[in-house]
């Protein structure tokens, strides 16, 4: 985050802190970083003046809410193709039988808190050495703001699917027993495929999913707070945050205790 600037500068921000990323676990979180960033992009000439208008909280603070930044939406991606309601809906109908006996394994809170967690972890692993130093610079008074606003689209985010995946469990199971009638698995054995490639069982489970929204917000009604939406964010959060300070000192072999904590704080809280 950064003070508005103009489009080419914008352009040259995100360019050398995408290189300088490359470099951040042989040099740190350091002005080091940079100077490998410039002479890989060849804009060693750039004068301190625009590099101070450019990053204006200082390059390694910047360095460090790019990676922050950029590990969130690779979460997020990954969530998005894993957890969203066409892909549950396709993995349904390959497994149409398993589905209506009760015996197919449909995402959960826990699968999906767990699974972005994790994620997170294998993101920023190979900085582990570096990361005491990166969240030294977060926590200072001037960066705090910004440190809070990107710890909440991760847990926002997360929250997000875990919401619409209990909701899509919900809502499945009378879907099940319909699918599970004769009258219907008659229709659905020897329904075929159409032109476009969807299956009875997607068609169906497509209009009866449809127009229903899938996730809360922060206000039960026009006058009275959603406490549940709080506090299942503020849950995620703290678990959250118990992973990464474990991380931080984590000495075991592939940050094992701290993937053992995920999955027991995860267990425990959801």
């Amino acid at each position: 985050m950064c003070a508005a600037l103009s489009p080419a500068h914008f352009q040259l921000r995100v360019k050398i802190l995408s290189e300088a990323a490359k470099h951040v676990h042989t040099t740190g979180f350091t002005n080091a970083a940079l100077a490998a960033s410039l002479k890989a992009i060849e804009a060693e000439d750039i004068t301190d003046r625009t590099l101070s208008q450019i990053f204006n909280r200082g390059f390694p603070i910047a360095l460090v809410e790019h990676i922050v930044k950029s590990t969130n939406l690779r979460v997020q991606q990954e969530l998005e193709s894993v957890f969203n309601k066409d892909a549950i809906i396709k993995s349904i109908s390959s497994n149409v039988d398993a589905f209506v006996q009760n015996r197919l394994l449909l995402p959960t809170e826990k699968m999906i808190a767990e699974r972005a967690i994790l994620s997170k972890v294998d993101l920023l692993m190979p900085l582990a050495g570096h990361w005491p130093n990166a969240v030294a610079l977060e926590y200072l008074p001037s960066n705090l703001p910004y440190t809070v606003i990107n710890l909440a689209e991760f847990v926002d985010t997360t929250v997000y699917y875990m919401e619409r995946a209990a909701t899509l469990g919900d809502l499945l199971e009378p879907a099940r027993r319909i699918l599970g009638s004769k009258a219907m698995a008659s229709r659905i054995q020897h329904g075929e495929i159409d032109r476009n490639g969807t299956s009875p069982t997607s068609a169906f489970l497509k209009n009866f999913l449809a127009d229903i929204s899938l996730s809360s917000g922060p206000y039960a009604d026009s006058s009275a707070l959603n406490v549940g939406w709080y506090c299942k964010r503020a849950r995620f959060a703290l678990v959250y945050g118990a992973v990464t300070t474990s991380l931080l000192g984590d000495v075991s072999r592939n940050a094992g205790d701290t993937r053992s904590l995920t999955k027991a704080a995860v267990e425990n809280f959801f």
